[in-house]
């Protein structure tokens, strides 16, 4: 839904003003024009009472005498008056004197005089009839009806000035500055502190209400976003140590704490690769414990657990430390992988933990028993990939433990 237009609220107020000022100036006008059409009827009255007070015992001497020139001047001197349009004069003999704009001449809109007799005669010489002109009197509406409503339209105009000036000074200028600093706000500004131009002696109103309100919620989540920062990095530390025991969890033999097929599987490719891209030794071990399911079965699994655990031990005080790795291959099966390490050096390695097993003694319920094993040793050979040297180096096993068990095959020169 597309967003309304923007406006700003200072020119919504001058415009809603405006727009009430025209309303009220259309009221005034026509309140004024019902006024000054009641004024310039109440002044034509007036004229009328002045006309019967001093021209009709003019104009009934004037007919008694029968001087019908002074009869007309009299007509034409009441039709020049303001505010007359037109004159009729109908004398009891039958003559007429008119005088005037005969356009004015509306049916029911005269005033009629008799024209007594002179020396309180009873009787009438005659009728005298008078039209107001009305053009005199629309005119007089109009020039009070323009002179107010110029005088308000003015008044108007100096009053949304002075409003405008005021609404932009003191509420849109503070108010866009509001709205620019919350739409250019950043993470990295969100400190930066609100700061209004407003005039130093300005008493405190709504917008300095709004002001402190936006900087209290600035604060609040400058507050909560350190909490969160803070949250998430302990957040963090604990899953990053979660995910790092999950991982060794893994990677790791639960019981002898050496690595698992899995990670063997992913770590000795990649050791195959670095020693033909180097063009360095690489040589492995794959040792099996002797009769290891008959220790199981005469002793018990616990003592079988203590049997790996004891030999894995030994395999650690051997093999060089940060270099040479192992890992459990099978339930007694392990692999010894020594990187860097011609044939013969991984054959006397093997040799001594041969040694180092068949010396050693692992207790089962009081008894102390003896623990051997057979190993078979290969080096990485040219074109071998990890399927082959594995295959060679279980070969070998299998000839190591044909061989009596043990031992170490191919075996170490001089033994």
């Amino acid at each position: 839904m597309p967003k309304p237009a923007f406006r700003p609220l200072a020119a919504s107020l001058i415009r809603k003003t405006i727009l009430i000022a025209t309303l009220s100036a259309v009221c005034v006008a026509a309140v004024q024009a019902l006024l000054a059409y009641r004024q310039a009827h109440r002044q034509f009255d007036l004229s009328m009472r002045d006309i019967a007070s001093t021209s009709l015992p003019m104009l009934s001497g004037s007919l008694w005498d029968i001087e019908p020139e002074t009869v007309r001047r009299q007509v034409q001197a009441i039709a020049d008056r303001y505010r007359i349009g037109y004159v009729r004069l109908e004398a009891r003999t039958g003559q007429v004197f008119e005088a005037g704009r005969p356009a004015m001449r509306v049916a029911g809109a005269s005033e009629h005089f008799d024209i007594p007799y002179p020396y309180q005669k009873t009787g009438s010489l005659g009728g005298l009839d008078i039209w107001p002109d009305a053009d005199a009197l629309y005119a007089e509406v109009a020039r009070s009806v323009s002179s107010a409503v110029l005088g308000y339209v003015l008044l108007t105009g100096v009053v949304c000035l002075t409003l405008a000036i005021i609404l932009r000074r003191d509420l849109q200028r503070p108010m866009q500055h509001i709205a620019d600093f919350v739409t250019h706000m950043r993470a990295e500004t969100l400190t930066r502190p609100l700061a209004l131009q407003r005039p130093s002696a300005h008493t405190r109103d709504e917008i300095d209400l709004v002001a402190d309100g936006f900087r209290t919620l600035q604060d609040g989540l400058n507050s909560y976003i350190t909490t969160l920062d803070n949250l998430v990095a302990d957040r963090t530390k604990e899953l990053k140590t979660a995910m790092d025991a999950v991982h060794e969890l893994s990677i790791t033999d639960p019981l002898t704490g050496c690595f698992n097929r899995r990670l063997f599987n992913e770590r000795f490719q990649q050791e195959i690769e670095r020693a033909i891209r180097y063009s360095r030794a690489l040589s492995i071990a794959y040792c099996d414990v002797d009769h290891f399911k008959q220790i199981n079965d005469r002793y018990g699994h616990a003592v079988g657990d203590r049997v790996l655990v004891q030999v894995v031990d030994m395999f650690r005080q051997q093999l060089r430390e940060g270099v040479d790795w192992m890992s459990r291959y099978g339930g007694e099966e392990f692999i010894i992988v020594q990187p860097e390490t011609p044939l013969a050096a991984a054959q006397a390695s093997a040799e001594r933990l041969r040694r180092a097993i068949a010396d050693a003694r692992v207790n089962a319920g009081g008894t102390a028993i003896q623990v051997t094993a057979s190993f078979g040793v290969a080096q990485l050979g040219p074109g071998e990939n990890a399927t082959i040297l594995l295959g060679r180096a279980d070969a070998l096993l299998y000839e190591a433990k044909q061989a009596g068990r043990n031992c170490v095959f191919p075996p170490v020169p001089g033994t």
